[in-house]
């Protein structure tokens, strides 16, 4: 292997939020417990974003830049990775995946309207609806025996007529799935009978593992003709979570047009300095890093199952097929799990960002993870771990993990 993930980067006592202890406390009470939970890697990035960003540190002036179009760069990125020539008359520079959806939901929709989005759910989704005043209408997946989950077309389709619009995360985050072919033209289909818009997150699109090939809704609606925006970003893909950039792919002209204007009236449509320079090294020069860092992470989670399955069979992975987080299914010892903290609250002090298994969790193992709580409250017998860290790293939390659960 080129690239060496096993040796990590330590960012205690830096400005990283993923392991700022004051933070990590307000989630699992336990503000030394190794962080396992927000979704930025570990890892060093990629050689050349690091050179890149080493040679313009030493230039020592960060002006503005040219404000040439870097969609070609994109469009170059997602030809190579996934097979797709977007059109670049109606794609554009998005400052942060989550201000893109944000403008297309505010644009798009109009207040009292409900959004479809499938959940689990990222959090900010829900935020972005309420923030807009729009009303979120929550779709589950479907829970299958082993702990994966999967798309209930009837559940979908029954809620569609009452939508606006879908909000789709392709791959889903937090249970790592990558959504099929024959899914996504379900979806595109049913949303076209019925003329709605389809707004597909997909930031983790780059992470999909070897074992999986992930569609972009975009290039799947090629066979459809829907109404889609489609959004991708470096950000997940080359760990440059905090630079805010991605892009945006329109299926009608019309939209991207309104769209675009709209970026002109709030000044926001072109990368900073730093980002436009980084993002290029990673875009022109990342490829083989990305491939290797995918089959390092697919290798992860094919031990973690095997530990799980030999070690503690009553802890399950979800599906678990793209990027580097993903639901960890407390189901079988929730209960038990449950009645401890709640009969101890001297040891076991629920945080505000936290909830029971993430406290369990954080003061037994001494792992801090995401409660599942976070993506609905439904689903408060989850926690979403992350392994975008080495892989003797993970697998020690996991079985700190699973010694606590056997512990009960």
């Amino acid at each position: 292997m080129k690239f060496d993930f096993d040796n990590i980067v330590i960012r205690k006592g830096t400005d990283s939020v993923k392991w700022n202890g004051d933070v990590i406390a307000s989630i699992c009470s336990n503000r030394k417990a190794d962080a396992f939970w927000v979704a930025d890697m570990d890892f060093k990035t990629e050689p050349h974003i690091k050179k890149t960003a080493e040679k313009e540190a030493a230039l020592g002036v960060f002006g503005y830049p040219l404000e040439d179009p870097v969609t070609s760069i994109f469009s170059s990125w997602t030809e190579k990775r996934h097979d797709w020539k977007i059109d670049e008359s109606q794609s554009v520079f998005v400052n942060g995946l989550l201000h893109g959806v944000a403008l297309a939901i505010d644009l798009f929709t109009d207040k009292g309207d409900r959004i479809l989005v499938p959940s689990p759910t990222y959090k900010p989704f829900r935020e972005i609806c309420q923030d807009n005043d729009r009303i979120m209408l929550d779709v589950s997946l479907k829970k299958n025996g082993d702990g994966t989950f999967s798309l209930d077309k009837d559940s979908f389709r029954s809620a569609l007529d009452e939508a606006a619009a879908v909000l789709f995360c392709s791959p889903h985050n937090p249970s790592g799935l990558v959504f099929d072919k024959e899914d996504l033209l379900f979806v595109l289909d049913e949303a076209k009978k019925r003329n709605k818009l389809v707004i597909s997150d997909e930031i983790h699109a780059d992470l999909t593992h070897p074992g999986k090939t992930h569609i972009p809704m975009g290039k799947a609606n090629e066979e459809i003709g829907a109404d889609t925006i489609t959004f991708m970003a470096p950000s997940k893909t080359f760990n440059l979570a905090g630079e805010h950039a991605g892009f945006a792919v329109f299926s009608s002209k019309e939209r991207f047009e309104i769209f675009q204007r709209k970026q002109r009236a709030l000044r926001v449509t072109t990368p900073g300095y730093t980002i436009k320079q980084l993002m290029s090294a990673a875009y022109n020069d990342g490829y083989e890093y990305n491939k290797e860092l995918c089959s390092y992470l697919e290798g992860t989670v094919e031990e973690m199952k095997a530990y799980l399955a030999k070690e503690c069979p009553s802890l399950k992975l979800a599906n678990a097929e793209a990027s580097f987080v993903t639901f960890l299914d407390c189901s079988e010892v929730y209960e038990k799990i449950e009645k401890r903290v709640l009969s101890d609250p001297g040891r076991y002090a629920l945080s505000p960002g936290g909830g029971v298994l993430s406290t369990f969790f954080g003061v037994e193992a001494g792992v801090c993870m995401n409660d599942g709580t976070w993506f609905g409250s439904a689903y408060k017998e989850y926690v979403r771990i992350n392994y975008g860290t080495s892989r003797a790293f993970t697998l020690d939390a996991l079985r700190r993990i699973a010694d606590a659960v056997k512990a009960l």
